[in-house]
């Protein structure tokens, strides 16, 4: 395909190196560090107004399949998928985060010629929100129309996981893909050790996800929550974790803003003050809460904040990280999960630019969970899946009649088998082959 990306920036930037070695991607941007930073990828970087069309004519946008604009201007970004329409393209992404022009994670505009509005901030805090499914859970993923979910949670002392990842007895149709430790990132073999506060990521048939609960020993109790922040993430994530009946606090250090915020939120308790003021987090209780989301607009100050709570006691501390390189950083010094906006904006983009089947870049672009089509005359048609995959990927999960199923060891795969496979980066290129015809 032929991909017109505007906005070389956090998302532009990995949303180009997802997609450059299988499509033929152009770039453009006004900002020459921006440009620079493509240089190792086989794209085409146009330097320019995104809003010009003169310029997007040279960038041979009439022959483009999918545009996607996301320069950090919401305005140019909606001019560039206009006159994108204007010139026949089929499928137009904007990212967009004016609350006047959406108010949901992703919205369709197809009326005024854009596919699909997405909204970095809200779709972080949907993410969050989602991360409260059980007390341990930090990320829950809906994949394949909801059939499949993808979940993150820690190992805790009640869990009595502890040991061979052979041994551990898990529920029908879920299995470990993946392992978090301290910030490093593998996919586990059979005699993988499970330790005390490692993050599992799991692929579960959704209908088991209860019995995973119970597993875990883990009931649905009334939770307590604390949200740093009071902006765009904050004020979303409050208002879903109010409708979910969670206890919810919120500290914002801006008066006018939290005067803004009670206007709207009845549920929740707005407290005017600084959320890294140790004596406020003490007296507030933060030490007490179930869970801490520290989502200002600074790294700096999310993660001294999450430190403070961390030290109080705090169970469990989710952070907004605007720069994905840092997520590492923050997850190493305790933070359970670090998320970027860029991140999971990419995330969203990739997933509708592709033909909706999903690309998930796990912890920092260091590995990704990627389903494929199983069709007829590929190279994986009736041989056995784990023998054909390359070394540093797994198999997670088939979908076979629309029903999951995670393949044993003789499993082969079929003519229209849906196939979830998690893969270190370097290798994605070589698990894609096995797919093409």
């Amino acid at each position: 395909m032929r991909i017109l990306i505007t906005g070389a920036g956090e998302v532009g930037f990995l949303v180009a190196s997802e997609l450059y070695k299988d499509h033929d991607v152009t770039v453009v941007d006004r900002d020459a560090v921006a440009c620079a930073r493509l240089q190792e990828m086989d794209v085409k970087v146009l330097m320019g107004n995104a809003a010009n069309a003169r310029l997007l004519e040279n960038a041979d946008i009439k022959n483009a399949d999918i545009v996607v604009a996301v320069t950090g201007n919401d305005e140019v970004n909606v001019i560039t998928c206009i006159i994108a329409n204007h010139f026949g393209v089929r499928q137009t992404i904007a990212r967009v985060s004016n609350p006047e022009y959406i108010d949901r994670p992703v919205q369709g505009r197809k009326e005024i010629g854009i596919s699909y509005m997405i909204c970095p901030e809200l779709a972080m805090a949907e993410e969050m929100a989602r991360a409260l499914y059980f007390p341990s859970m930090l990320m829950n993923r809906e994949l394949a129309g909801g059939k499949v979910e993808l979940i993150e949670f820690k190992v805790t002392p009640e869990m009595n996981m502890l040991g061979p990842i052979a041994q551990v007895s898990l529920p029908k149709n879920c299995k470990i893909v993946a392992i978090n430790r301290a910030g490093d990132i593998s996919i586990p073999k059979d005699d993988e050790q499970i330790r005390l506060n490692d993050h599992l990521m799991l692929l579960c048939d959704s209908n088991v996800l209860p019995d995973l609960r119970i597993m875990l020993h883990e009931s649905q109790t009334s939770l307590k929550a604390m949200i740093v922040g009071g902006g765009m993430v904050g004020f979303y994530l409050a208002s879903r974790l109010e409708k979910m009946g969670i206890d919810t606090k919120l500290i914002e250090q801006n008066a006018e803003r939290c005067g803004e915020i009670a206007e709207q939120l009845s549920g929740t308790m707005i407290l005017n003050g600084d959320g890294t003021d140790l004596a406020l987090l003490q007296e507030e209780g933060a030490g007490r809460m179930d869970v801490v989301f520290a989502v200002t607009g600074l790294d700096e100050k999310n993660l001294l904040c999450s430190l403070l709570v961390k030290q109080l006691g705090a169970k469990k501390i989710l952070s907004r990280v605007n720069r994905s390189v840092y997520i590492k950083l923050f997850e190493m010094v305790g933070v359970d999960r670090a998320i970027s906006p860029g991140q999971v904006t990419a995330d969203v983009v990739l997933q509708r630019a592709i033909g909706g089947e999903e690309v998930i870049t796990l912890s920092d672009e260091r590995m990704e969970l990627v389903d494929f089509i199983a069709k007829a005359k590929t190279k994986i048609i009736g041989k056995n899946i784990h023998k054909e995959l390359p070394k540093d990927s797994m198999v997670g999960m088939v979908l076979r009649g629309g029903k999951p199923i995670v393949p044993d060891a003789d499993f082969k795969i079929m003519d229209g088998d849906r196939v979830l496979v998690m893969s270190m980066p370097d290798v994605v290129s070589k698990v894609k082959k096995l797919f093409v015809g």
